[in-house]
């Protein structure tokens, strides 16, 4: 096991040396969070579920402790769109109040409070989602959805990830066709919770706060595709998430077990 988190880890230093030669060094963010958005080789559908085994393996895949993985791609029409897809591996059970917070600081103004180009979307139980906009020191909302905006999706589904069934986020933003303005380089923050597992508390990129744009990490996108070499250590960093996470699994499993048997 030591070597398998072992082989994730290093994959996960290689693509962080990549992000930072594409993305660069940023201003008002979390030190050391920096992540790469690689142009779309396989358009995804967003249905909540991996639509083909190869939806998603064009992309930087980031994890979250060892329960959460995400990852984000992009494409161009009309406008650019952006989209992302978070899995909480772990997350097996259909709660009322499981949630994703996903937030945006559009233009890296950074601040210590919700500012007018930060955007905060809520997703909750797998069914609602309510968005925030910075106000002055605020948030403001929840504000009336966009639907040529924002699309998204969430199922209890298995994945290439881990062939358990467990909760799957797909989100897409249409950048720059109406309320949601984003630059080539956003703070971006990430955050999870299972209401099954309240012990473990919000597992988030970066470990910071969802109030505070300064504690985001730094997201950017590149024209280009993602690297053959990177393309692979995905590959292996997905098989690496699928077997911890499976050993978590029986793990837990056999504890409760033990407890109630």
């Amino acid at each position: 096991m030591r070597k398998i988190i072992a082989t994730a880890f290093c994959t996960l230093m290689l693509c962080s040396l990549v992000v930072m030669v594409t993305v660069g060094t940023a201003i008002a963010a979390e030190p050391g969070y920096t992540r790469t958005s690689y142009m779309a080789a396989v358009s995804p559908t967003i249905d909540g579920i991996w639509t083909s085994p190869d939806e998603w393996t064009d992309t930087e895949a980031t994890l979250i402790g060892e329960d959460v993985s995400f990852r984000s791609t992009w494409e161009f029409g009309d406008f650019v769109v952006t989209e992302w897809i978070i899995e909480f591996l772990s997350d097996t059970t259909d709660d009322a109040d499981d949630f994703w917070k996903f937030c945006i600081d559009g233009d890296q103004s950074g601040g210590a409070s919700p500012q007018p180009s930060d955007y905060k979307f809520e997703i909750t139980g797998g069914t609602t989602l309510e968005w925030y906009t910075g106000g002055v020191n605020v948030w403001t909302g929840p504000v009336s959805l966009g639907e040529s905006e924002i699309e998204w999706a969430a199922t209890l589904s298995a994945s290439p990830t881990n062939s358990t069934p467990h909760w799957i986020l797909e989100f897409q933003i249409v950048k720059n066709s109406g309320t949601v303005q984003m630059a080539e380089l956003w703070n971006l923050y990430v955050g999870v919770y299972d209401a099954s597992n309240p012990e473990a508390g919000v597992l988030a990129w970066p470990p910071t706060s969802p109030e505070v744009p300064n504690q985001w990490g730094v997201e950017g996108y590149t024209m280009d595709p993602i690297p053959e070499g990177l393309t692979f250590g995905v590959m292996a960093l997905l098989s690496s998430i699928s077997v911890i996470v499976g050993y978590k699994y029986v793990k837990r499993k056999k504890q409760k077990f033990e407890k109630w048997g």
